[in-house]
């Protein structure tokens, strides 16, 4: 070897180790730096002409494991799905009370039926009868409350989900514009792994909001698609948009976040755009579409369905039961009946006239089997005949009931062998004329309306089958004017519309049922718009047969004791009945309905299917039982989920910084290994310049 060789030697040697010691330098600055990933040097020898001729830099590598970066943000993405539920569920949780207290439902409802028990003994007390209502009100401004709560909640979660839009728009950003500069930097030979650095701190970021796969690019870019493939960044700029809702209802349409690709020269966002809620499969903003669309709409639902539950079974009572005095007049709920329909009740009721003494001044029974009484016309024409004219009155679908022809009050009794029912309800309950409590909308809609029946309606209703992210798979459109007049025509064109995907079908109370095919089970229909109208009532198909997403959650938005009960407790809660031999006919002191509604603790009732409980029967505290439940099995399973991915993802990272992170006995071990190298390249020049001097002085 020559002098010039080892000179040569010497000084790449030098060049290579202080190109290391920079590098190992940098490593050891960076320790404490979030995201920074440690670098090595790797050392080629130099060949020339089939001999050494001293070492060079043949690369600067990043220290990563790819599949450990991939699967921490997969778990990441989950940890966060499932940690976004959490939290609401959590703050569910709280809304609901303590279990062991009188203050969740249950303790509410049980409240109620306690004060009934104490009425029992002295139903003639206004101490005791303003008893029940107070904590019929008590139970009722917890269900508004609840109510009420969700949809802020829910109101809330639009308002993060369009912040997580924002972030993940400004983090695509930041990943097109150092893919940029990274291509650039690669084609002049400079260095890119501090922007890889960058680059993969930004793409953790977005790991945390939606699940995401990275593909390297051969020109040192990379492309990120969700997990089912939508594109979010490649070659193109992409653009995610949302526009949040404002303010925030059950009937909230809440719009769809869409990615949109940018024209390169001008910026503009392509306006078809494609959805990005049915692609999501985890991350923070998969949670929080969960928690807006499905979960607190199911919540909502069980809370509006036990409204609707307790309101039917007090009101059920309430109106087999009479008030003493009786009042003189008695209106009840828009039913969409007319005179000329046909009355579809069976069994027999009594209608009474008392004076102010409480006595019977006159009575009717109806037997609405009897062929003679066929029509609404027919009912009203018997009553009328032995009470007097205009006792009964049907108009606008409201069925009004007035003391007439010197008469002070009125009333209705049940036959206890075979009692007037349609739908399963009593005639003053079908109509409403006695209510205790009141929701706003209807708390049943067992219509007793059969596939025969004429529907009478005008207008044309469109509805709509959506899946859980808002996206519809279906629009019927039902113009009532262009198909057959009754009810099961209207079943018949529905259902036309919705295969293969659903059906609609009326069940033995005139309900309307909606069945998902398999696959769907997930799907709703919701009105998309109602102009129908039945028989000029202002009713609409939607509106009776509870179709979207008011029903049943608005019934507890609006659950209370009706006026004219809280207002006269003493004269107008009823808890009587007529002694028709009795003198008077009507006492104070009878007891008889306190003890029904005691009973209705004990009473099994068919509890309905609604927001992922299944139909059952049970006792309103059974149902205000399965909600506390069901929201309590919520909250553990998403906690448990989210601990479990919380921990499998603290795993992997530590896997994962045990490869990437900064070693600093590692590195100053390198240190001192460069620092010798380096001294040694330097005794090697200095002894080629000795061995210069030596030849040169000979």
């Amino acid at each position: 070897m020559s002098l010039n060789s080892i000179i040569a030697s010497g000084v790449s040697g030098l060049s290579t180790s202080q190109e290391a010691l920079r590098i190992t330098s940098n490593n050891i600055s960076n320790v404490n730096t979030p995201g920074y990933v440690r670098k090595v040097t790797n050392l080629e020898s130099v060949v020339l002409g089939g001999e050494g001729a001293g070492v060079k830099v043949g690369s600067i590598e990043r220290v990563t494991d790819e599949f450990l970066l991939r699967e921490l943000r997969n778990m990441t993405a989950e940890a966060n799905r499932f940690g976004a539920m959490a939290s609401i569920y959590d703050r569910i949780q709280s809304q609901l009370g303590d279990p062991a207290s009188n203050s969740t439902l249950s303790g509410k409802i049980d409240n109620v039926f306690n004060a009934f028990a104490a009425l029992t003994a002295d139903s003639s007390s206004s101490v005791l009868r303003r008893e029940v209502l107070t904590q019929i009100e008590n139970l009722g401004s917890d269900l508004r409350r609840l109510a009420a709560q969700t949809q802020t909640y829910r109101s809330e979660l639009d308002s993060e989900i369009s912040a997580d839009v924002t972030s993940l728009n400004e983090a695509l950003r930041q990943i097109f514009d150092i893919n940029a500069q990274i291509i650039d930097f690669r084609n002049n030979g400079q260095e890119t792994y501090a922007l890889e650095d960058q680059r993969d701190a930004a793409l953790n970021r977005l790991s945390e909001v939606v699940d995401i796969r990275v593909i390297p690019r051969s020109n040192g870019g990379v492309s990120i698609t969700t997990g089912n493939g939508l594109a979010l960044l490649d070659d193109f700029q992409y653009e995610l948009q949302y526009d949040p809702a404002n303010g925030v209802s059950s009937t909230t349409d809440f719009s769809q976040i869409t990615v949109h690709r940018l024209d390169p020269v001008s910026g503009v966002a392509d306006a078809n755009g494609r959805v990005l809620d049915t692609k999501l499969q985890s991350g923070s903003l998969r949670g929080l579409l969960d928690m807006r669309n499905v979960e607190l709409p199911a919540f909502a639902a069980q809370i509006g369905a036990f409204a609707s539950s307790t309101a039917e079974a007090l009101n059920a009572v309430h109106n087999a039961n009479m008030a003493v005095p009786p009042p003189s007049v008695m209106s009840g709920r828009n039913t969409t009946l007319t005179t000329t329909e046909p009355h579809g009740f069976t069994g027999e009721a009594t209608f009474y006239s008392f004076d102010a003494d409480n006595e019977i001044v006159a009575s009717v029974t109806v037997d609405f089997d009897s062929g003679a009484i066929s029509t609404m016309a027919d009912v009203i024409a018997a009553v009328d005949g032995a009470l007097g004219a205009g006792t009964l009155a049907l108009s606008g679908g409201v069925l009004t009931m007035t003391a007439t022809g010197g008469a002070a009050g009125i009333g209705i009794q049940q036959d206890a062998a075979d009692p007037a029912l349609r739908a399963g309800k009593g005639f003053s309950h079908f109509f409403g004329l006695n209510d205790l409590v009141e929701t706003g909308i209807p708390s049943s809609f067992a219509t007793g309306f059969a596939a025969t029946d004429s529907h009478n309606m005008t207008g044309v209703v469109n509805l709509d089958l959506v899946g859980p992210n808002g996206n519809s798979l279906r629009t019927v459109s039902v113009d009532f004017g262009a198909i057959g007049g009754t009810f099961g025509d209207a079943v018949t064109a529905i259902n036309t519309g919705l295969s293969p995907y659903g059906s609609v079908s009326l069940d033995a109370s005139g309900a309307l049922v909606v069945t998902p095919a398999v696959g769907y089970e997930g799907y709703s229909l919701i009105t998309d718009t109602d102009t129908s109208d039945r028989n000029g009532t202002s009713i609409g198909f939607s509106a009776l047969f509870g179709v979207g997403q008011p029903y049943p959650a608005d019934a507890a938005l609006s659950f209370a004791v009706r006026d004219y009960v809280a207002a006269n407790p003493q004269s107008r809660l009823a808890l009587g009945k007529v002694d028709p031999t009795g003198s008077p006919a009507l006492t104070l002191a009878d007891s008889r309905g306190a003890v029904a509604f005691q009973n209705l603790a004990l009473t099994k009732l068919d509890l309905p299917a609604v927001g992922g409980l299944n139909a059952a029967t049970g006792t309103l505290q059974d149902f205000a039982g399965a909600i506390l439940a069901e929201a309590g099995t919520d909250a553990a399973r998403a906690d448990s989920l989210r601990s479990d991915r919380t921990a499998l993802r603290d795993e992997i990272d530590f896997r994962y910084q045990a490869i990437a992170s900064v070693n600093m006995d590692e590195e100053l071990s390198d240190l001192i290994i460069y620092q010798n190298a380096y001294n040694a390249a330097a005794r090697l020049i200095t002894t080629a310049s000795e061995m210069y001097d030596t030849l040169l002085n000979l």
